[in-house]
């Protein structure tokens, strides 16, 4: 492991511009830090990138704040991850803040030109989570079996929305890998060997006819041939000997052919398992090694978690209801929050409105403007809990800074410390065949999810209007840029977010 200074710097350098340049909400983060953490630095692999994914996405939390923070933890450290963290969310959750405590001078409508221009930025990011997720499928699903998963998750992932769909489908698509791997292609190899042997027996019994009726008709010959050289014996025995020159002849290049296609056959084999060698090999000396921890610590942050948890419950029940926000509600209202919500950002808004605007905390436009707000951002979308902590203490006549503080660690911080609970135990088990197995179902089920997450996004762009074939070739236009012009993404999302600027030009002015 290097130095401190060095991973710092190293997660500087990755991770600053994306708090700038992460537009399009959580489905869009996926497909810029596969591109920058696989991709272009290589720091692990694409399946370890997906099972992080996929824990994350079983995990309640923000799920794209945890896989990005989940990625530094794994690649340098604890305080390498809360770094990293620090800079994915901060730029947004400032502007969150400020726009909190500045409520009353924030218009309670988003200009068009704002609009066009966040419909260009999200459609760029469709873009690249159509190219990210074409990149997986190359590796995450190979087979018959991981692209009907795919298929299955994508498919009803993109019709059905609540949340415990996507834990059930990975749960689902582990278990069915599981069962494939372990006992039906078994007996299916099985039954095939089978038979295969037994055509080949039954070959190599009509062979051992043929040789027995073919030495048969050859004794007959014989005793034809001699019995016929003693009244014809200089006149066939030139004849005899071309004959057997001739079977001599044919038989030769039969046994010298049979040699080389043993011998081609084996070179292959060698060859062969000398790549499958190679290809186990290859991922342990191309990638650093992970950075670990014990099991036992993990243990611990998880009855942190759940001390907290609980916690967060009793305050809620012990604290009597009130239209005025106070400081331990509004913590614990978050850390409830984020401790149960499956499936992040879109997930979360309905939930929060209930705690916050039917609370009294905050009237529905307050709501609304921040919701706007959180959507022409970059960073995760979790950083609407700033916004809504600032403006419930202003309203209460306290701090807005310091409610938007505790929104923003309340709301955060029960989806990292699970994860810091998870990751030992992923790592200690993930290199076990039975696992192997599973992850392989998981994966091909969250490979799904990504695409279906591009459909998504590209509705959720249209929504507010504008031309949707203009926003197709913005997200066309990203696809290319990114995957074979290697544009740098954050570039890419700017020249989306230009080419939303031209559509307000063109057609609303």
């Amino acid at each position: 492991m290097p130095p401190r200074k060095d991973r710092l710097k190293e997660i500087f350098s990755t991770y600053f511009k994306l708090g700038y340049t992460t537009f399009g909400g959580p489905a869009a983060h996926i497909g810029i830090l596969y591109g920058e953490i696989v991709e272009k630095r290589k720091w692990l692999a694409s399946e370890q990138f997906t099972e992080l994914f996929a824990i994350c996405q079983a995990l309640p939390g923000p799920a794209s704040t945890e896989l990005a923070y989940s990625l530094a933890l794994v690649r340098s450290g604890f305080l390498a991850s809360v770094f990293a963290f620090l800079l994915w969310s901060i730029p947004g959750a400032i502007v969150m803040t400020v726009a909190g405590v500045l409520i009353g001078d924030v218009s309670e409508t988003i200009p068009l030109w704002a609009t066009r221009l966040e419909q260009g930025l999200s459609a760029a990011a469709v873009g690249l989570v159509a190219l990210a997720a074409y990149k997986m499928s190359t590796t995450l699903a190979t087979d018959k079996l991981t692209r009907i998963l795919a298929l299955i998750s994508g498919g009803t992932s993109a019709l059905y929305a609540a949340p415990w769909l996507l834990p059930v489908l990975m749960i689902s698509g582990g278990v069915t890998s599981w069962i494939f791997d372990a006992f039906l292609f078994p007996l299916s190899n099985a039954w095939k060997e089978k038979r295969a042997h037994r055509k080949a027996q039954e070959e190599l019994d009509g062979k051992k006819v043929d040789l027995e009726q073919g030495h048969a008709t050859n004794q007959e010959a014989e005793a034809t041939g001699s019995a016929s050289a003693e009244d014809h014996s200089a006149a066939d025995a030139p004849v005899t000997i071309i004959q057997s020159a001739d079977t001599d002849a044919e038989k030769t290049p039969s046994v010298h052919g049979s040699i080389r296609s043993r011998n081609k056959a084996e070179a292959a084999t060698s060859e062969g398992a000398q790549l499958d060698s190679a290809q186990e090999l290859q991922p342990e000396g191309q990638y650093r090694p992970l950075f670990t921890y014990s099991k036992k610590l993990g243990f611990i942050f998880f009855l942190i978690f759940l001390a907290l948890l609980i916690a967060s419950i009793l305050v809620r029940a012990l604290v009597p209801e009130s239209r005025t926000a106070s400081y331990g509600p509004l913590v614990a209202t978050f850390y409830f929050t984020g401790s149960i919500i499956f499936g992040g950002g879109p997930v979360i808004i309905p939930l929060l409105r209930t705690y916050t605007v039917d609370s009294g905390w905050m009237n529905d436009n307050q709501f609304l403007v921040g919701l706007a707000l959180i959507q022409s951002l970059p960073g995760p979308n979790f950083n609407f809990a700033c916004f809504l902590g600032a403006v419930s203490m202003v309203r209460a006549n306290q701090s807005g800074v310091a409610g938007a503080f505790l929104g923003y660690l309340g709301i955060f911080f029960p989806g990292l410390i699970l994860k810091n609970a998870i990751i030992p135990f992923w790592q200690s088990v993930r290199e076990h065949k039975s696992v192997k197995m599973v992850f392989r179902g998981v994966n091909a089920c969250a490979l799904g999810l990504v695409f279906s997450a591009t459909w998504l996004l590209f509705i959720q762009t249209n929504a507010f209007g504008g031309s949707s074939g203009y926003h197709g070739v913005i997200a066309s236009a990203a696809f290319v840029a990114n995957g074979y012009l290697d544009l740098p993404a954050p570039l890419v999302i700017i020249l989306g977010g230009a080419m939303g600027a031209i559509e307000y030009a063109v057609a609303d002015l």
